[in-house]
């Protein structure tokens, strides 16, 4: 005689497989956000960290920007949520690599841990190389400052004045076609 599986028991392993198959997809720590509260309740340390890889994934970007980090923990872009989480995961894996923080490390070894994680599982791909592109548009878009500009890539930034044989061709009817009559001849 078959024995018969109640409802309860139905739901119970149905729940099972169903966090199982989550599980499977998105890292374990990400589901319970297990990460060192220290993240959430230090914001220098936070602010460090995040310092320490914009300046891996912008080369020449200068230290002490006001504006390096805030696209990470601002609330109008969807990373903020996951800010904390990430400064702790390239954190983690720093200290598990070299045996020292991700803010301490020269940048060959950071950047090695970035590399770490754009190379791991596909939830923490998605996380690294979003931050990757928040943090260069941040700096190179100039998002916070437009007037300031970026440098680094010639952007002087917007609302500048230039004199209009700065903008223009001096020679500007060298370019364009010949005048042409009503009835299709040129003049």
């Amino acid at each position: 005689m078959q024995d018969l599986i109640s409802r309860r028991q139905l739901l119970h392993q149905l729940g099972v497989i169903a966090a199982g198959l989550a599980a499977a997809c998105t890292p374990l720590r990400v589901l319970v956000n297990a990460y060192p509260e220290t993240f959430d309740d230090d914001p220098a340390l936070l602010d460090r960290v995040l310092r320490a890889f914009a300046m891996t994934v912008i080369p020449g970007a200068p230290a002490d920007d006001p504006d390096l980090t805030r696209a990470f923990t601002d609330a109008d872009y969807p990373f903020a949520p996951y800010a904390a989480f990430f400064a702790a995961d390239l954190d983690r894996r720093a200290r598990a690599r070299f045996g020292a923080s991700f803010e301490r490390l020269h940048l060959a070894a950071r950047s090695a841990i970035v590399t770490e994680g754009l190379d791991a599982d596909a939830a923490s791909r998605k996380l690294y190389s979003g931050a990757i592109a928040l943090a260069q548009i941040a700096f190179y878009a100039g998002i916070y400052d437009a007037k300031r500009g970026c440098p680094l890539i010639g952007f002087e930034g917007g609302y500048r004045w230039h004199p209009l044989a700065e903008i223009t061709h001096p020679d500007p009817t060298r370019f364009l076609a010949e005048a042409v009559t009503l009835d299709g001849n040129p003049a």
